[in-house]
């Protein structure tokens, strides 16, 4: 059963992602099409992905930056705000930037003293009011342990510092897949983009960094393994936020965040949870595979899929 339904799982979560291909009719039962769409107008909170991190060995990390089909084919690679400068063969971290998203790609001698095979996701929350400090999740309960820690993070532009972020995560839990909320500054954007910005959106924040003229467009799928205590805390995270599972075998369960499908497999024997698969766009069709130490990008018309091994 175990292989069958991780076949038929990454089917569904990574050859099917194009919903308007009008080849793709056949409806797919693992994921229930009407619940969605109910789920999307009755949610708590407006959940999408800002971008997530994986921490690399030293010799994946190095074969990254050295390929150039990467640096000058498939997406832009910076080392991060304010500038956005591209990498160089002594960065600790790379930033490979999206549309809307991206993944932090960090070295084993990070500036985060992040060890091989950490990773986390950070997601963006909105507020109808707009960005303050004194805002909060809203939960469908309360008295429960978890999103109850924030930390507010700022960042100096132009010597002037400014809020950046106000994230919400579980605080208690060890982890090696960290996950947290947050909810993003529009004046930071202002100091970053030297221009009036009235709603924070990461399209915007990633508009000098994207570049639409390389293939890499959007993440559309991320596939984690995670432990019992993972698996629990990040699945009641989303329940609590308001985002409804929308597909479950056993103990395997299927969340769509924002158009994001979110794979969370339990194992019960893992000792450390990890993200699998990443799966995404192209934006132009492309049909070649990468192979490093451990990582394989495989592309295959608009769909480019990660696995990390």
């Amino acid at each position: 059963m175990g292989k069958y339904f991780l076949r038929h799982l990454l089917i569904t979560l990574f050859l099917c992602v194009g919903c308007n291909n009008p080849t793709q009719k056949k409806e797919d039962t693992l994921i229930d099409q009407k619940r969605i769409s109910k789920t999307f107008r009755k949610s708590l909170n407006k959940v999408r992905l800002d971008h997530f991190y994986i921490t690399l060995d030293s010799l994946t990390f190095a074969q990254l930056k050295a390929s150039d089909f990467i640096l000058e084919n498939y997406a832009n690679l910076d080392q991060g705000i304010p500038d956005f400068t591209r990498i160089d063969k002594n960065s600790t971290s790379a930033y490979l930037r999206g549309k809307n998203q991206y993944i932090e790609l960090l070295g084993p001698e990070n500036a985060f003293n992040e060890p091989v095979g950490k990773s986390g996701i950070g997601f963006a929350l909105s507020e109808i009011k707009g960005f303050s400090l004194a805002n909060v999740p809203k939960l469908n309960e309360t008295g429960t342990k978890f999103l109850k820690e924030a930390d507010t993070v700022s960042f100096r532009i132009n010597s002037t510092l400014s809020v950046w972020y106000k994230a919400f995560y579980t605080y208690g839990m060890a982890t090696n897949l960290s996950t947290w909320y947050a909810y993003y500054n529009p004046e930071f954007l202002e100091h970053l983009h030297q221009e009036e910005i009235a709603e924070y959106s990461s399209e915007e924040f990633l508009k000098t960094a994207y570049h639409p003229k390389k293939l890499f467009n959007e993440i559309t799928g991320i596939e984690m393994h995670c432990n019992r205590a993972d698996h629990f805390r990040i699945a009641r995270e989303l329940q609590l936020l308001g985002c409804s599972l929308a597909g479950k075998n056993n103990n395997d369960l299927l969340y769509i965040v924002d158009g994001l499908k979110l794979s969370i497999r339990l194992d019960e024997e893992l000792e450390k949870s990890k993200i699998t698969i990443i799966a995404g766009t192209l934006n132009e069709p492309d049909n070649r595979t990468l192979a490093f130490k451990n990582l394989t990008i495989t592309n295959t018309g608009y769909k480019t899929v990660w696995l990390l091994h």
